[in-house]
């Protein structure tokens, strides 16, 4: 199974999951295709290991990611600016494989982990508290609800823009990666620092 999964992430680098076939994943992994059958009953049969390898992968990922930036040393407007590089970095990673899983997740919620959200809580979470450090500057009168939306809105529009960009409503909105990344540091800045507390 291992195998099967590897060469669908090594395929998955280059091009779209709709784009590779079950014969292309049995050459790249060395097998028989029935070695592939006897396992998974058609090629979408594949996504939850898929899935499930990237998640666990995805919490290391992020704390290393992290890591390289000095939180500590930023201003709010330069911590937003390092966020939305870090989320658009984050999809720039494995767009491929990503936006396969992402549909699958669409599709399929039943057919995932039933500890995925919480299990996906421990990648939120530290994203979270790199922006509440400024809990200070933050106007909105629920500081916390403001992050957790504020990070939801950034990593859905950066998913949307990378992932989807063939999309109509991505390209209604045309925009390269330098524009994104200050167009979100804008939006985040701005939701967290507008108005005053009530």
């Amino acid at each position: 199974m291992d195998r099967f999964a590897l060469a669908a992430e090594a395929l998955l680098r280059t091009r779209p999951f709709e784009e590779i076939s079950i014969l292309d994943i049995v050459r790249h992994a060395g097998r028989p295709t029935g070695s592939f059958y006897a396992r998974f009953g058609s090629k979408e049969a594949l996504l939850p290991l898929l899935y499930q390898r990237y998640h666990d992968s995805l919490e290391a990922l992020v704390a290393e990611r992290l890591a390289r930036v000095p939180w500590a040393t930023l201003d709010l407007e330069r911590t937003v600016e390092a966020f939305a590089e870090f989320v658009i970095a984050l999809y720039e990673e494995r767009p491929w494989l990503i936006r396969a899983l992402a549909l699958f997740a669409r599709m399929r919620p039943e057919a995932l982990p039933q500890d995925m959200v919480e299990r996906r809580r421990t990648v939120y979470e530290p994203l979270l508290a790199v922006l509440l450090r400024h809990r200070a500057r933050i106007r909105h009168p629920d500081p916390d609800a403001a992050v957790r939306f504020v990070v939801f809105l950034a990593l859905s529009v950066a998913r949307e823009k990378l992932l989807f960009a063939e999309a109509p409503q991505s390209r209604l909105t045309p925009m390269g990666r330098t524009e994104l990344r200050a167009e979100l540091a804008r939006v985040v800045l701005a939701y967290l620092t507008f108005g005053a507390r009530r």
